[in-house]
């Protein structure tokens, strides 16, 4: 870390504490307008200390690019996890992916016979004439991991990966029905059994588009982490088609959202269609059964989190508090929430404010990425090699007494 942004997150802590301090005050001391200020203080603040980040990376490469201008892009080796069972499916992969399977069959016969015994080792990742099986398990993991960076779903739901594709009947019990009893000595109890309902967990498939990349590009040897770029892409076109579904999806080809499958906790009062009062976030907490409370955090689009900053109490303490330090989250009232651009932003008749246990809702990802690689004439002629990723995957709430996730609706007039 720079000495300037190491300065910037000191300063923005101090002003962040000071801001607490205040809001913890008694109601006669209580300095709304010092506040305002120190919030528009940690705005400016955040924005300098994400410019002067961009600006280190840039001069990093930088550096990089006139130490060593000619460097030639890594070959073989470990992957870039350090993983030593994948080190030669890495280096497969990246032949593949820069120059398909001849290239692959120009590489060393002991390279090949090391990584046809991996394969068969292992369980396949996808179809092996398409080039799924080429695909080492860091490239499937990264992509995922990389897909939690969009949307917010992946970051607070409960993520189940499964060796097959096959409809399951995901097991749900009301969380908040279950109690034991009070006994007499050497008396009998009680049978309690628990009991379960079902929700049906199925594989739809979601596909990234094909994405076009310049041969010039892929052969390359100065672009050293291609697997990264082409990752980086489609983990972003995936990401944002699956947390779309995740959020609104309708459950037609697709998973069920958490919106839709949210009941309504509040909807707001006649003319409030497009803002929100510090009372409506208290009603659509306590919406929320104080046995998922616990884990519970917001969830809206920054559209909303914008009018959340303008939002303030009786006494004028605002609704939206900055973390304490420059790794604590801010807080609404007490609890964290996650920016989702999908949820609807503030309008007549929208849900655009959910709040909750984010993990009674179950992604179900099945078996690992599939990666397709096209060379044929509509992609040739242009100079260009086409790159397709699919994962099948699936999402519900699986709360049976629908008491874990509320969301507020705001007024139709």
């Amino acid at each position: 870390m720079s000495d300037s942004i190491k300065a910037l997150r000191e300063q923005r802590d101090a002003l962040a504490k000071e801001a607490r301090n205040i809001n913890d005050k008694a109601t006669g001391d209580y300095d709304a307008a010092r506040v305002d200020q120190i919030l528009d203080d940690i705005d400016h603040i955040d924005a300098r200390v994400k410019n002067e980040k961009r600006l280190l990376d840039i001069e990093a490469r930088l550096d990089v690019d006139a130490a060593d201008p000619d460097a030639s892009a890594p070959r073989g080796g470990k992957s870039q996890d350090g993983r030593p069972g994948d080190e030669v499916r890495a280096q497969v992969f990246e032949a593949y992916l820069r120059g398909g399977d001849k290239a692959v069959n120009r590489l060393p016969e002991t390279v090949l016979a090391d990584y046809a015994k991996q394969v068969q080792n292992a369980q396949s990742t996808g179809v092996e004439s398409e080039g799924g099986a080429l695909v080492p398990t860091t490239f499937g993991g990264k992509l995922i991991e990389a897909m939690k960076g969009h949307g917010g779903m992946r970051l607070v739901a409960s993520v189940q990966p499964m060796s097959s594709g096959e409809t399951i009947q995901w097991p749900t019990v009301d969380e908040t029905g279950e109690e034991g009893e009070w006994t007499a000595e050497n008396a009998d109890v009680t049978d309690g059994d628990v009991t379960f309902g079902t929700v049906s967990i199925g594989a739809h498939k979601a596909s990234s588009k094909v994405i076009t990349i310049p041969i010039e590009l892929l052969r390359d040897s100065g672009i050293g982490d291609i697997e990264g770029v082409i990752n980086g892409m489609l983990a972003t076109r995936l990401a944002r088609t699956t947390n779309k579904a995740y959020t609104i999806g309708d459950g037609t080809g697709k998973p069920t959202g958490v919106v839709p499958a949210s009941s309504v906790g509040h909807t707001t009062a006649a003319g409030m269609v497009a803002s929100f009062t510090f009372d409506d976030f208290i009603e659509l907490e306590h919406s929320v059964d104080p046995a998922y409370r616990g884990n519970a955090r917001w969830m809206f689009s920054d559209a909303a989190l914008k009018s959340c900053k303008k939002v303030k109490d009786s006494e004028g303490r605002p609704l939206w508090l900055p973390g304490v330090t420059g790794v604590a989250p801010a807080e609404i009232n007490g609890y964290q929430y996650i920016i989702n651009q999908d949820v609807a932003v503030p309008a007549a008749s929208a849900k655009s404010v959910a709040f909750g246990d984010f993990s009674k809702y179950l992604i179900r990802d099945v078996m690992d990425v599939t990666l397709y690689r096209f060379t044929d004439s509509a992609y040739a002629k242009k100079g260009q090699v086409g790159f397709l990723a699919m994962l099948r995957t699936d999402g519900k709430l699986i709360a049976a007494d629908n008491k874990a996730i509320r969301v507020m609706q705001h007024a139709a007039a």
